[in-house]
């Protein structure tokens, strides 16, 4: 069991349908299956979870897939990690929300909500095999707002068929007239195990994929939300604190089929076969990190941020300054303008360009 204060992620794997690019672990929701989830999922829970938790992330699949019976039960067990004053996120999907689930979510603490929003053309999240419509996004959005949960997000996807710029525009202008507090945006990655994939449809080029991700950068600078991750863009002081915990490489704990831990200099995942987990088979892969895999795991997940990587936490995580350990990539990355040293944090100038940067760091590794 784990006693140390840490980050906690719950998968919930169940969607009353699957859309046509996604490949989360998850499954058609029943009523049975899912009541069989949550008892291996309270006997891991009890299992692993001696704390309180920093923040509470309930993703998925749909956490609001599951019955308004099962959903209190569940929350009822997260319950036993919550304290006052922590973020606990929950992802909704617009189809499967309603008042009764809204009121639950407020009366269990739930602070702050990310929305599957996607498209706000209903054409196009037909295509994508999305069944909510825009207004019930907006008719998730007035619960919320209405049981008191005012802190919310709206998930949007991009770089995929039939959008155009001018649609993507569209949905950027009619996301804002929501007011959220947080936007994440998304390009269209075709895994093997989708409808997507299996149809043979593809992206959209590097270039037109720039296209789109500066005109979302633009609109929502424009509009007051900064940058402040790679893909993410919040109103000052509503960044994903959880989310945060990842880039800067601190600890947390996934539960259920297919989450991912990192505690210490371990990382593992669980099972995503869920007749295994429901027989307690919770461990699917561990790795453990040698210092240097480690170093450079902090370096790749902390330059995705605006803030860049912490030189001073560097230096405690590993007594090492991280401007000796890579020093001979630093000083060639410094004098071509890719990075800079700012308030005693390693920064990317221009966040379009990380993967080559991190290429420079790996490569330094490697010899």
């Amino acid at each position: 069991m784990i006693t140390e204060k840490t980050a906690l992620y719950i998968h919930v794997p169940f969607c009353e349908h699957i859309c046509h690019y996604c490949d989360f672990c998850h499954f058609r929701y029943s009523d049975d299956l899912a009541k069989r989830w949550l008892e291996a999922f309270r006997k891991e829970f009890f299992t692993k979870v001696g704390f309180k938790a920093r923040t509470i992330y309930l993703g998925g699949g749909t956490p609001t897939a599951l019955s308004s019976e099962l959903l209190a039960e569940f929350l009822n067990i997260v319950d036993n990690a919550y304290s006052d004053g922590i973020e606990y996120t929950v992802e909704i999907n617009p189809e499967t929300f309603d008042r009764t689930k809204a009121e639950l979510l407020k009366a269990h603490h739930v602070n702050r909500a990310s929305i599957g929003l996607i498209s706000a053309d209903d054409g196009e999240l037909s295509l994508l095999g999305r069944r909510h419509l825009f207004v019930d996004v907006k008719r998730t959005v007035d619960l919320l707002n209405e049981v008191g949960i005012d802190n919310y997000s709206l998930d949007i996807l991009y770089s995929f068929p039939t959008q155009t710029l001018t649609s993507f525009k569209n949905t950027l202008h009619r996301a804002l007239s929501l007011k959220p507090k947080h936007f994440s945006l998304y390009s269209l990655t075709i895994e093997e195990n989708t409808l997507f994939y299996k149809k043979g449809i593809k992206p959209f080029d590097e270039d037109t994929e720039a296209e789109y991700y500066e005109t979302a950068y633009d609109f929502f600078e424009s509009h007051g939300y900064k940058q402040y991750e790679v893909s993410n863009f919040a109103l000052s002081g509503y960044e994903s604190k959880h989310n945060l915990i990842y880039w800067r490489y601190e600890d947390f704990l996934g539960l259920s089929l297919s989450a991912s831990s990192k505690i210490k200099n371990r990382r593992f995942d669980n099972t995503r076969d869920l007749n295994a987990y429901i027989k307690g088979e919770y461990l699917q892969d561990e790795i453990i990190l040698d210092k240097k895999d480690s170093e450079f795991e902090m370096i790749m997940m902390g330059m995705r941020l605006n803030e860049g990587v912490d030189l001073r936490a560097f230096k405690r995580r590993y007594g090492e300054d991280l401007k000796e350990v890579y020093k001979k990539t630093l000083l060639r990355l410094l004098s071509d303008g890719s990075v800079r040293i700012e308030d005693d944090h390693l920064i990317c100038n221009n966040l379009e360009i990380l993967n080559t940067i991190l290429v420079e760091f790996m490569d330094q590794d490697s010899k």
